[in-house]
């Protein structure tokens, strides 16, 4: 299966600036923020309910705090991941901004003369930031008053970051922890397709167990921990029955 997300050949592609050497392209309209925009108004949404009365300044305003941390983290995991491929001397080829995110895009991840080494390098950089961020989220967090605006914006940082920390290490193949399972079974003296194939037997467990937590925390009413579980474990279970995506 080709990447949805790759440049498209035939339209113009314009390069608006270079992270850690890495062109951060965009090409048509698919760039514009509307995951900002959405977040925003979600957040927004949330403030209304829980802060009845406010001026309508603070509601725009915390709702971007808000967005501007969650969607922030992500932005951090992927230029972590530029910069350690940056490192390791196997730099990304292009990073690419979809609806206001940035992908990343390798000519040929997989190229022979690439080390296993370089490759779980590149692939540790994300969830390493996303823990540094998660201490400096939660020392913030301790020091806020619960139920403060402040508070509130910690809260956020902590949740997001504990999820890019952890489900990006689950050994899925469009997550990191594919590549990380993949090239350190190569380490140990695997065949590429004998470890892509322990990673698919992985996961034909790792899914179900997940949707089942997601169906535990369903009848507990806890929803938003359902639906994250019920996305993850979805993943997981198709993991090896298609084909990935190109990535490191």
């Amino acid at each position: 299966m080709s990447n949805p997300f790759s440049i498209q050949p035939g339209k113009p592609v314009r390069v608006i600036a270079r992270i850690f050497g890495t062109p951060l392209a965009v090409q048509g309209l698919n760039w514009l923020p509307l995951n900002q925009l959405l977040f925003w108004g979600l957040f927004i949404v949330q403030s209304l309910r829980r802060h009845p009365g406010w001026p309508v300044w603070r509601y725009l305003g915390l709702g971007g705090l808000k967005m501007a941390v969650l969607l922030g983290s992500e932005w951090c995991h992927n230029l972590a991941h530029v910069a350690a491929a940056r490192v390791v001397g196997r730099p990304v080829d292009r990073m690419r901004i979809i609806l206001g995110m940035p992908v990343l895009l390798y000519d040929e991840p997989e190229h022979p003369s690439v080390t296993p080494r370089q490759h779980l390098a590149r692939s540790f950089g994300g969830p390493l930031c996303n823990m540094m961020l998660w201490v400096l989220s939660k020392v913030f967090q301790r020091r806020m008053t619960p139920g403060s605006p402040a508070r509130e914006v910690a809260d956020v940082a902590v949740g997001m970051n504990t999820f890019l920390a952890s489900a990006s290490l689950l050994p899925v193949s469009v997550f990191d922890g594919g590549p990380v399972v993949k090239w350190s079974l190569v380490m140990r003296g695997f065949a590429l397709d004998q470890a892509e194939a322990a990673i698919t037997r992985a996961n034909r467990f790792l899914g179900p167990g997940l949707l089942g937590c997601a169906v535990l925390a369903t009848a507990r009413k806890r929803w938003l921990e359902a639906l994250v579980l019920a996305f993850l474990g979805a993943l997981s279970t198709t993991s090896g029955w298609v084909k990935k995506f190109p990535g490191s």
